[in-house]
């Protein structure tokens, strides 16, 4: 301790910091006492110089930009980040984003996370839960902290289920031919895409990215993989990587789809990127706004709960009931694990020719029966 000058007094001490290095560090106040408090306080706020600084004092909103920073920098889809940027800006900051990463306690993060499954939902939750995770790994990578506590939380119970069901297979056919049959439907162009989507099984988001080049007619094969997605402050984008590493997959497809895509070439307009299902301006088709407009009609067609999504149910359903394997079935529609098609879709392309005769089989009927 030292009095500098007349009423001001420097407290100095040296301090080893994290990267092994001892500095100085010193504060200055108006009296002995204060000057020596000062400097306490300082020494458990220091962080080592770094272009990155996470400590235990960092604050989790902090930390959730410098995580969301990284994910982009790694290549992350614009689509994830959206989603993860979502979460953080809306719920995780509001909620304990003045929290600092070593007040993150496992009780602390688990009373959150059960508040959001309360107010915002099971999804909510289970979305906070893995961009925390991901946070406060970074944490723990940078030896702010020594484990993560999110590891710690339990595991987030769905209410109720709202997940998309699948056609019952014997009224398919019914299905296709009051889709066809209807002039709003046509208006729309929705009938040319459900029946894609009924036969192959593919997401929305691969239809509408499918181009002429991915398409071989003459061996009746597909190439999947490549998606349409909003993402805020680009509006559409065509992305070429798929949602999973197994996403990018060719597949066989039934007879009926080659016969379908014939006759949809000779009398589509051309596009710009020569988009097999493009919108009415020939851009890329929005997937939100092709749902509502399915939303909008699917009531007064007689299918009031169903969704898109329950294509890839159905699809899954009639190979299973055809004797494709879990693996076989899972390729088809580009799960990377059978658990999953099993675990949720079920009620690698070797097998594709199979499948597609399967589904030949099952929907090939298009009769109003």
């Amino acid at each position: 301790m030292q009095e500098t000058t007349p009423g001001k007094w420097r407290a100095r001490t040296l301090y080893r910091f994290q990267d092994g290095k001892r500095r100085q560090v010193e504060r200055f106040a108006e009296s002995e006492p204060r000057a020596k408090h000062a400097l306490k306080v300082a020494l458990t706020t220091i962080e080592t110089p770094s272009h990155l600084a996470i400590t235990k004092r960092t604050k989790l909103a902090d930390l959730a930009d410098a995580y969301l920073l990284l994910k982009e920098e790694t290549g992350r889809a614009p689509r994830t980040i959206s989603t993860y940027r979502h979460n953080a800006d809306t719920i995780i900051k509001p909620g304990i984003g003045q929290l600092t990463v070593g007040e993150a306690t496992t009780m602390r993060l688990q009373r959150f996370i059960t508040d959001t499954s309360i107010k915002h939902g099971h999804g909510s939750a289970k979305g906070c839960r893995s961009v925390l995770s991901g946070m406060l790994a970074l944490a723990v990578r940078n030896d702010a902290i020594l484990t993560n506590p999110v590891v710690g939380i339990a595991g987030i119970e769905r209410k109720a289920s709202r997940a998309a069901t699948a056609l019952p297979l014997d009224q398919v056919p019914r299905f296709l031919a009051t889709v066809r049959s209807d002039a709003e439907m046509q208006r729309l162009d929705l009938v040319e895409l459900w029946e894609f989507m009924a036969r192959t099984g593919c997401r929305i988001g691969e239809a509408l990215a499918l181009r002429r080049d991915f398409v071989n007619l003459d061996t009746a094969t597909v190439t999947l993989g490549a998606s349409v997605s909003r993402v805020k402050g680009q509006g559409l984008i065509l992305r070429e990587a798929g949602k999973t590493a197994t996403s990018e997959r060719t597949i066989v497809v039934p007879a009926e789809v080659v016969v379908m895509l014939r006759a949809r070439y000779a009398v589509q307009p051309g596009n710009d990127l020569d988009l097999v299902f493009p919108s009415m301006l020939g851009k890329l088709r929005d997937t939100s706004n092709t749902e509502s407009d399915w939303r909008d009609n699917r009531e007064r067609l007689g299918y009031p709960g169903f969704t898109s999504h329950g294509f890839r149910k159905t699809v899954a359903t009639a190979l299973d009931a055809a004797g494709l394997s879990a693996r076989d079935i899972a390729d088809y529609l580009g799960h990377k694990h059978p658990s999953m098609t099993q675990d949720v879709y079920m009620a690698r392309n070797t097998q594709s020719v199979k499948a597609a005769a399967a589904l030949s089989a099952m929907f090939g009927v298009s009769s109003g029966s």
